[in-house]
């Protein structure tokens, strides 16, 4: 419909192009320059192949993407940066990066210097495809390059280190920044908080958090979230409580996320009680619970050996319209088997099967040690006999606790019967390793 009207102008096409792009409709906007490829009476520019490739980018659309740029030089057209790095952003959005890195080999080899937004773009590729060795490389290309360097350059790279647990890496570059004339904003401090946090190093994470404020960087919900879980791996709750109740003050809403963390830190440090006024304020805060809120605080539960509080917890999913999973109720029969409730932790492993959720190695092992416990060497021996049909891995837990029950009952022979199946499983197993 529209090609006689673009057939006649030239000004037409762009503004055609223009409205579709910021109508963000990027498969009418492809098929619009494909058909005026095809038709022949309009000689497409650099710009409109330029102007497709960024809206399928936006779109996430990078096989299109590609395709347009594929084609220009079958149109006389020649890719310019813009055209690549724009190409090279919708690898990134897209996931690709072996593609992004793909396209900045080309530039190279079709004489068109990178600059620093294709790099920049490529770096962002490999962060998210989790390369960090592919990202320093490129990070390292630029300075070699001499291609200016940016906030940018630095964040993308950051994170993929961050990504990679590779926290001196991440600490360096953001070091590095002040002697490049470059200042660290709060998504490079929270990166590089967040790279200490999976490399468990929370005094590092408290020290940049510290570093922010001395910099008058304003720190975040992600940077918060992200020092608390550091402490959280760590076992450090009384840092975590600390840094969840500072920011209400520094004018930030703690999400589910930093409630998460806070409850799994003292779920660690045996805090049931903290736990639990923690779940308590999420609810009274209308901070969405999800099933993480749930099971770190039926963890903490189960941990100080409140076995009716983690079964009300449990029951009280469904309300929240939250489906109990195989941690849930995991935690629930190792808090019955605790509190010496076998009859209980029998029943969660019947509701699993009724809920469709199938019962792992620590649902059984909580349930056999539960019936252990109680003097139930028959109910243990059965439920070991269902790991083995059900053909769940059988671990040391699983034969320890069977044979402690049927000593119990003084079955002594079954229970030798079972060391000695223990042993043979024990051999099997490192004869396979060996191998």
């Amino acid at each position: 419909m529209l090609l006689p009207e673009v057939r006649r102008s030239k000004a037409i096409l762009q503004q055609v192009l223009r409205k579709l792009s910021e109508q963000k409709r990027a498969n009418l906007l492809y098929a619009t320059l494909k058909t005026i490829e095809e038709d022949g009476g309009i000689k497409l520019e650099d710009s409109n192949c330029t102007v497709g490739i960024s809206t399928c980018a936006r779109a996430k659309m990078w096989q299109q993407a590609l395709k347009l740029l594929e084609v220009m030089p079958e149109m006389k057209l020649q890719p310019n940066v813009i055209s690549y790095n724009a190409t090279i952003s919708a690898c990134e959005k897209g996931g690709q990066w072996p593609q992004a890195l793909k396209l900045l080999e080309a530039m190279r080899e079709m004489k068109v210097q990178p600059n620093v937004i294709s790099y920049s773009a490529a770096i962002s590729a490999c962060e998210k495809g989790g390369q960090w060795p592919q990202a320093l490389k490129l990070f390292e290309a630029m300075r070699k390059g001499k291609v200016s360097l940016d906030v940018i350059s630095y964040n993308a790279t950051i994170s993929a280190c961050e990504k990679g647990r590779q926290w001196p890496q991440a600490l360096k570059l953001l070091e590095a920044m002040p002697e490049m004339k470059l200042l660290p904003n709060v998504i490079s401090y929270s990166a590089a908080i967040s790279a200490c946090e999976k490399g468990g190093q929370w005094p590092q994470a408290l020290k940049l958090l510290e570093a922010m404020r001395e910099m008058k960087v304003q720190p975040n919900v992600i940077s918060y979230s992200a020092a608390i879980s550091a402490c959280e791996k760590e076992g450090q709750w009384p840092q975590a409580l600390k840094l969840l109740e500072v920011m209400p003050e520094m004018k930030l809403q703690p999400n589910v996320i930093s409630y998460n963390a806070t409850i799994s830190a003292c779920e660690k440090g045996g805090q049931w009680r903290q736990a639990l006024m923690l779940f308590e304020a999420m609810r009274k805060g209308k901070v969405a619970l999800d099933v993480i809120s749930c099971n770190a605080t039926i963890s903490s539960c189960e941990k100080g050996g409140q076995w009716p509080q983690a079964l009300k917890l449990l029951e009280a999913m469904p309300e929240m319209k939250l489906q109990p999973n195989v941690i849930s109720y995991s935690a629930a029969i190792s808090a019955c088997e605790k509190g010496g409730q076998w009859p209980q932790a029998l029943k969660l492993l019947e509701a699993m099967r009724e809920m469709k959720v199938q019962p792992n190695v620590i649902s059984y092992d909580a349930a056999i040690s539960a019936c252990e416990k109680g003097g139930q060497w028959r109910q243990a021996l059965k439920l070991f006999e269902a790991m083995r049909k059900g053909k769940v891995s059988l671990d040391v837990i699983s034969y320890n606790a069977a044979i402690s029950a049927c000593e119990k009952g003084g079955h002594l022979r079954q229970a030798l019967k079972l060391l000695e199946a223990m042993r043979e499983a024990m051999r099997t197993a490192a004869t396979s390793f060996n191998r």
